[in-house]
């Protein structure tokens, strides 16, 4: 087996269509025939044109993993071999449970998934989900991969739109002949022997318990069918396939670093302790003065002051399982050279399910009824002390009010009683943990033709469709009006009945007896138990046509250079829709575990775009050995329902070689990114958005709540009497109301990158590549970020942001779906990245012993800038945290050296490097810096050693067999206090760092 590619030589007579984008023309890097170097040395082909010019390298940095890279990874999830490269940043995956979307998608430099434009065949793949336009790629079979292209950096004027980040394009095997069929299966070994920050002894002080010894879980089978025949004399050809996949799911509690949340809430210095949610499973709170007092149950029918956490960590997915179904096909016939018709259709159905702790009660009930049966008279006695009594239906208590005591009637008895304040947390442990199925099915059809127009003219037209269908059901989840009435209890000929059973507006209501231990029946769980259901699609259409002319052919040209000027100049027509529908429990906000209201949502947008380039080689094989300039230009105008909107992008590439060994390369390209429907049209709800509410919490030595005194939390909207009596939120959750908004703009970046490509002769085989990037996103569409806005108020008291906050009774932002903060998507700011991207690969044939090949692909990261347009730009450039998000190390790479004996069998190792980065509240800009734990104060430079033996048995059968993270490596832990949502899952980073322990894989590839 070879090492992965990092440049590519192609002979003078390739084909046009032997770039990186099959079925349009593109560039290719290359060296003369007659200096090619062996197939075995590794590869790079570049894409970021659709002019063919054989003979010149690219301007642009491409990376390039060829289908033998596939193998040696072993990977059966795209995202993670391309998360494998240091250039990309880990998004939704497979190993995200609470927050996902069910979708794998790819982060190119860090600018978000959104931003990277992902292709097959030089084509558009379609949105993947109803909540995100970036596409799945899930899609993607791994094993019908023949190569792929990743190009970091605007493309626009290219490829349109979204190409901000960089483009991503996946080449597949579609002109493969015969039958073949390849299988693999997988699965996660660990040994279970971390202490890390006495996380043994936490574990014990809670009583939680880890798992110790060995676990081998996550069980994986993928297999694929692929058949390609031609036929006519070889005119058509038509490839096929048919694959399965199936993960199976691996839970926290089967690690002992994930058996937890961890906090450094009352642990020493630089140790860590296990937190939990504020909702558990024996605990109330009841509210008898302003500042709430919790209670938890005691023996029989008592509250007992204090409270504690549940747990949440055990049940939830470190990896989801995963069922996925894909079938397509490729075709195309030579009719004549004028007219070359193809066909590709493609389809996926994936399911999965992402699976997070029990659902409950978590303060969505508030009050509670006096005549109550479940309640004993000791509990009575405590929640219905005059002072905790209601002044009115949805009222204040009597301590709040100030009114007297409402005297509530039941229509049924004519009987009066009185309303307590209750507001209750509890979890529904009885139900067990809430299930979100999200299935996604996709299809893609392109239909096309290309041909000769005149001599040196082509043409290239198609026109694709492509829909993905959504469902979403939600099990095991809690109706906040069931609970309602479940809890509205009275007493009925000694039988504790619900209310609504008596006056006959719910009949089929159960008792929730909740007051002592073991009073929950299975009947009340049954009644409680509501699914929610969402349905929705996206779909993009796309009719594109281009004409290439290549004017050497009539006489316009350089006098230095055999090649003459070439240009590309066509059209193109998107359009893209998407649709929401969601049940009633949805809309109304019933569901307990789900915050407020997810109402349907629909909309589209269009765009028409002119496009051109023209490529002009000034000298080739002259007093120079090659010098041609690139040049592209891109006009599009939007259509978002009744409102327009017109884009420019351009390009400007430069290419020098003094001589074949050495290659000089600069770009400049700027791109523009329309907002999505999404952004566009997402209603808006309240939902989980902040991680820190400045002013919660008791008053410190100091007289103030985290540092803010009562003046500064004044302004977020917090009472003198509620300052120093709001709860915080232990796992670090607070509510935001987000959404679209319909009168954002299109966002636009400009990439500058100046570049190095050595290939000396004199070192057969070696090919070094080094470009340095800078990329700034302007007018970002984005939300200011919850924290910053109220971290903003606190400190200026500026109404702009002050305005944006909605404190609910409690003073809180986390207790009820009436705290939040207003944080829906704007246009404001930038973000801006920059650093340098080297790469390198060598092969060489040692006699008859065998072929060595190494390689290296890595990336310094020297700034990740972020200016939000509120506080001061700050740089996330070898940090991470709450603030800056993901891990950005300041240095990543991957090298792998393979030795391939002459009889097939060949043994590769792969180094995969991170460098270490700190805590972003450790810098000393202000935006970021802050009070910090020690604990969370740094991760570690880690580094993962992987390992593949491959042996070719014959022209029908190859076998491979490896581990990923041979040492077994534990992944570098966080507590809640510096780990992001949604990508922050299990205490680590699982879409950055080996999660799970050793990968061991085994595969093997028939053919017939």
């Amino acid at each position: 087996m070879s090492a992965p590619a990092v440049a590519q030589t192609v002979p003078a007579d390739a084909p046009a269509n032997s770039g990186p984008i099959e079925g349009q023309t593109s560039a290719v890097a290359a060296a003369p025939a007659s200096d090619a170097t062996p197939a075995s040395g590794g590869e790079i082909v570049v894409t970021g044109s659709r002019i063919p010019t054989p003979n010149l390298t690219s301007a642009s940095p491409v990376t390039v993993i060829n289908s033998q890279e596939v193998k040696l990874t072993g990977v059966t999830r795209v995202e993670d071999l391309i998360n494998q490269l240091p250039q990309a940043f880990g998004d939704q995956g497979g190993n995200v449970s609470n927050g996902s979307t069910g979708t794998s998608t790819i982060n190119l430099r860090n600018l978000g998934a959104n931003r990277t434009l992902v292709l097959i065949n030089g084509r558009r793949l379609v949105p993947g989900d109803v909540s995100d336009s970036a596409a799945d790629v899930n899609f993607i079979p791994s094993s019908l991969i023949k190569r792929v292209d990743v190009l970091t950096g605007g493309a626009s004027a290219t490829y349109g739109a979204d190409a901000v980040g960089g483009v991503v394009n996946f080449i597949m095997d579609d002109t493969f002949s015969g039958f073949k069929i390849d299988g693999q299966y997988s699965l996660f070994q660990h040994q279970n022997n971390s202490n890390y920050g006495g996380l043994r002894d936490a574990l014990d002080a809670k009583g939680f318990g880890a798992p110790d010894g060995n676990v081998a879980d996550g069980g994986t089978v993928d297999v694929t069918a692929t058949m390609g025949a031609g036929f006519d004399d070889n005119r058509g050809h038509i490839t096929a396939y048919v694959g399965y996949r199936k993960l199976k799911p691996v839970i926290q509690s089967n690690r002992d670093y994930s058996s937890c949340g961890l906090t450094t809430a009352g642990a020493a210095p630089g140790k860590v302790a296990c937190g939990g949610s504020f909702t558990s499973n024996n605990f109330l709170v009841s509210d008898p003065d302003v500042g709430s007092t919790t209670y938890q149950l005691g023996a029989g029918r008592t509250f007992v002051p204090g409270g504690n956490v549940y747990n949440f960590a055990p049940t939830n997915y470190y990896q989801r399982p995963d069922e996925r179904y894909t079938a397509g096909f490729f075709a195309h016939y030579d009719v004549s050279d004028h007219f070359k018709p193809y066909l590709e259709g493609m389809f996926m159905d994936d399911r999965s399910v992402a699976q997070i702790a029990p659902s409950g009660d978590f303060g969505n009930t508030l009050s509670i009824n006096c005549d109550n049966p479940l309640l004993s008279a000791q509990q009575l006695g405590i929640v219905c002390a005059p002072g905790n009594l209601l002044d009115g239906p949805g009222g204040s208590t009597l301590n709040e009010g100030g009114g007297p005591a409402a005297l509530f009637i039941d229509p049924t008895t004519g009987l009066t009683y009185n309303q307590a304040r209750l507001q209750v947390y509890r979890r529904n442990v009885e139900g067990g943990p809430r299930r979100d199925d999200l299935q996604h099915t996709s299809y893609r059809i392109v239909a096309g033709a290309k041909g000769d127009i005149a001599p040196g003219i082509s043409y290239d037209a198609y026109y694709q469709y492509g829909r993905t269908n959504f469902a979403e059901t939600y099990t095991n989840d809690v109706s906040v009006s069931r609970l309602t009435r479940a809890l509205d209890v009275v007493n009925v000929n000694g039988v504790a009945t619900c209310r609504s059973v008596v006056n006959g507006t719910d009949p089929n209501c159960v008792p929730y007896d909740i007051f002592t231990p073991g009073g929950v029946t299975a009947a009340a769980v049954s009644y409680l138990g509501t699914p929610g259901f969402q349905r929705g699609m996206t779909s993009e259409q796309v009719a594109s046509g281009s004409i290439t002319a290549l004017l050497g052919q009539y006489g316009v040209k350089s006098p230095w250079a055999d090649e003459g000027v070439a240009i590309n100049i066509g059209g193109e027509y998107r359009k893209e829709r998407l649709e929401l529908n969601t049940d009633v429990e949805f809309q109304t906000g019933d569901l307990s575990g789900q915050g407020a209201a997810t109402l349907p949502a629909s909309g589209q947008f269009s765009v028409r775009e002119f496009f051109g380039e023209v490529r002009v080689p000034i000298v080739h094989d002259g007093f120079i050995y090659d010098l041609s300039v690139d040049g592209g230009y891109r006009y599009s105008n939007y259509k978002f329902g009744g409102r327009t909107e017109n884009t420019n992008t351009y390009k400007a590439e430069l290419q020098f070689a003094p001589i074949r060994d050495v290659a000089l390369r600069a770009s400049y390209n700027r791109a523009v990114r329309s907002p999505n429907i999404q952004e566009l049209f997402a209603t808006r709800h309240v939902a989980l958005d902040g991680s820190f509410d400045p002013c919660a919490g008791a008053i410190g030595t100091d007289g103030t709540v985290n540092g803010f005194t009562a003046a500064q939390c004044a302004n977020t909207g917090v009472s003198a009497a509620q300052f120093g009596n709001i709860s915080e939120n232990p796992a670090a959750q607070y509510n935001g109301l987000i959404g679209g908004n319909p009168d954002l703009t299109p966002e636009v970046s400009d990439t500058y990158t100046i570049g190095l490509v050595l290939q000396p002769r004199f070192v057969p085989g070696l090919a070094i590549t080094v470009d340095a990037f800078k990329i700034k996103v302007n007018n970002t569409i984005n939300n200011v970020g919850e924290d910053t806005i109220l971290s903003t108020c606190a400190a200026t008291g500026d109404q702009t942001f002050c305005g944006l906050i909605n404190r609910d009774q409690f003073g809180s932002l986390w207790r009820t779906p009436a705290g939040y903060v207003e944080d829906v998507d704007l246009n404001l700011g930038s973000i801006k990245t920059r650093g340098i991207d080297v790469g390198g690969s060598y092969s060489h044939q040692i006699g008859s012993a065998g072929t060595l090949g190494l390689s290296l692909n890595g990336t310094y990261l020297d700034e990740f800038r972020t200016d939000n347009g509120v506080s001061t730009p700050y740089n996330c450039a070898g940090y991470y945290g709450l603030q800056c998000g993901t891990p950005a190390p300041k240095w990543r790479h991957r090298a792998r050296v393979t030795f391939t004996l002459p009889d097939g069998i060949g043994l590769s190792g792969q180094w995969r490097f991170f460098d270490s980065v700190k805590l972003d509240r450790l810098s000393n800009n202000e935006t970021l810096n802050g009070s910090y734990a020690i604990v969370n104060a740094k991760i570690p430079t880690q580094s993962y050693f992987d390992l593949t033996l491959t042996a070719t048995i014959s022209d029908s059968y190859t076998f491979r067999l490896g581990v990923n993270n041979v040492l077994d490596k534990d992944p570098p832990l966080v507590t809640s206090q510096a780990l992001t949502a949604v990508y922050g899952n299990g205490n680590t980073f699982p879409n950055v760092y080996d999660a799970l322990g050793r990968y061991i894989f085994a595969g093997v590839t028939l053919n017939f």
